[in-house]
């Protein structure tokens, strides 16, 4: 199979220079450490230990994760075999040239006796060219080309061979053998050209181009659905690419979110001070805010943990290195959500049409019915007509045969009927066999076009009810924010506690990470649909097919 790649005009070369330069721009490390990266090493990061981050667009991790993906490897090389299977199926149905030649020599031993004028032996020498082809009706066409040259040694007596007796005797004038000298010959040659033209046709098993090019159809088909699965790995490859990439984008704006909380306590820790020292607040009024900051740092380090173990995730989906761990992947997306509609019905009508796991199916569907027409034809009697007509030419020369050749001085016709029946139910059950396992891909269709509708409907409504949670989301920070402000302003007015002014800014941070979470749930519902409706691959112009094969 041709190498899988993104349908772009930059080349290889340029997409690599265009991702070192991006990670060159945005990765923050020191000269020297930049000095000692190659470009494998750039590509290799995320862990504890991550001092820097680099930033990458979805695009560019899916153009990479195509030329690197195993599955794309596999589904390719698969490509390429079905392709080269589909030709060689079609040789059956080429012209074929063939040659051939044979060397016969008969005689009689000297221990026996051998009446006056009858052949002692002979020797030929037979050569034929022809060109010849299957036909799609089932049949075979032949035109054949040949020469023989044969050679007779008589028993002539001897009183016949010195010419003494050459004009006396019936039986030397009924042999009709040869002069030589004024007496008769032992030995006569011949030469016979010939003009074949043959015509064999079935007539009922074997009949139609149903059953004569049925392997070549099944071969095209069978390159068909390899291209198909092709597909279908790099839509898998894609969708995990896209849902690895936003749940990396929400764990990063957790790790961001978690730290601002932080910062909002440690603030709110310095204003206490500030109380402390102007008497306006209890001696414990402090313990709230530290507790509060401790817990907030211990979620901010399980947040780094689960946005580094992201990045190592998303690595691996990509097929980028994973021996080094200083550099983390961050999402250069924005991280909001889209306000395109998405409607069941229209979804569903083009999942039907474009999923490419109902094309398969759809392909395999062919091919059984392929399968049933070749069994039913076999249940049927084997009757075979065969016709041959030649045109003949005799000589001493060669010459003088293919002259007696082209003037037609002889032919011979031919006919020929066979008829075969099957005694036994093999093709009876064979035939069943066949539409046994067409009947099967018609509940696999059945059972899929139900999972797939369940799943649209699903992903229609997990888009819809992601944007109205950002909706809400927004409405609570903003309700949030003005509480904290609120209760800050209590604080320190002596009518509220460090304890309240916490819940507030716990209850912002909250509304925060609900809007993160459903703006990653917006996405990957959406790469769902996408992969549902056929239309995953084209929404980031990826095409497994090589540029030769595209019309």
């Amino acid at each position: 199979m041709a190498t899988a790649h993104v349908d772009c005009m930059r080349s290889r070369s340029y997409l690599v220079a265009a991702l070192l330069g991006s990670i060159g721009s945005l990765l923050l490390v020191t000269p020297a450490a930049r000095a000692e990266d190659d470009e494998e090493d750039l590509y290799d990061g995320d862990g504890p230990e991550a001092e820097a981050v680099a930033l990458f667009k979805l695009d560019d991790m899916i153009e990479v994760a195509v030329r690197r993906s195993p599955d794309l490897a596999r589904g390719k090389i698969d490509r390429a075999a079905a392709r080269g299977a589909a030709g060689a199926a079609g040789a059956n149905q080429q012209w074929v040239m063939t040659m051939g030649g044979n060397y016969k020599k008969q005689a009689v031993s000297g221990r026996v006796e051998v009446a006056p004028f009858g052949e002692v032996g002979t020797a030929s020498i037979n050569a034929a060219l022809g060109l010849g082809r299957n036909l799609p009706t089932g049949g075979n066409v032949q035109a054949e080309l040949g020469i023989g040259h044969t050679e007779t040694e008589l028993n002539i007596p001897e009183q016949f061979l010195d010419g003494s007796l050459t004009g006396s005797g019936s039986a030397a004038a009924g042999a009709q053998v040869p002069m030589n000298n004024g007496g008769l010959s032992d030995r006569y040659t011949q030469i016979q050209s010939t003009a074949r033209v043959t015509l064999k046709q079935p007539l009922v098993r074997g009949f139609g181009p149903d059953v004569a090019l049925s392997g070549e159809k099944k071969a095209s088909y069978a390159f068909s659905e390899a291209t198909i699965k092709a597909q279908l790995a790099a839509e898998d490859m894609v969708r995990e690419v896209v849902s690895g990439y936003w749940e990396l984008a929400y764990a990063s704006y957790a790790v961001d979110t978690r730290a601002e909380a932080v910062a909002l306590a440690e603030s709110q820790e310095k204003v206490t001070r500030e109380e402390l020292r102007a008497g306006k607040a209890p001696q414990n009024a402090l313990h709230a805010v530290t507790y509060e900051i401790l817990v907030r740092k211990e979620a901010q380090l399980a947040a780094q943990l689960e946005a580094e173990k992201k990045s190592l995730e998303l690595r691996r989906k990509v097929g980028l290195g994973l021996g080094r761990r200083d550099v983390m992947l961050r999402p250069g997306e924005a991280f909001e959500i889209g306000d395109s509609e998405w409607d069941v019905e229209e979804v569903l009508a083009t999942s039907r049409k474009a999923n490419r796991k109902l094309a398969t199916i759809a392909l395999e569907k062919k091919i059984a019915d392929i399968d049933v027409k070749v069994a039913k034809n076999a249940t049927l009697p084997q009757v075979d007509v065969s016709l041959s007509g030649a045109l003949l030419g005799g000589g001493s020369t060669t010459g003088e045969a293919f002259s007696a050749l082209s003037g037609a001085d002889g032919f011979e016709v031919m006919a020929g009927l066979s008829v075969q029946f099957e005694l036994s139910g093999a093709a009876k059950s064979n035939h069943d066999a066949a539409l046994a396992r067409r009947r099967r891909l018609d509940v696999d269709r059945a059972d899929l076009e139900r999972q797939i509708d369940a799943e649209v409907v699903t992903s229609v409504k997990a888009v819809t009810f992601a944007q109205t949670r950002v909706m809400l989301s927004d409405k609570a920070i903003s309700v949030a924010e003005d509480n904290a402000k609120a209760e800050k302003q209590s604080f320190q007015a002596g009518k509220a506690t460090n304890y309240n002014v916490m819940q507030r800014q716990s209850e912002l941070i909250e509304a925060r990470l609900r809007r993160g979470r459903a703006v990653a749930d917006y996405h990957i519902a959406v790469a769902q649909l996408q992969f549902l409706s056929g239309t995953l691959l084209e929404q980031y112009r990826v095409n497994v097919r090589p540029r030769a094969d595209r019309r």
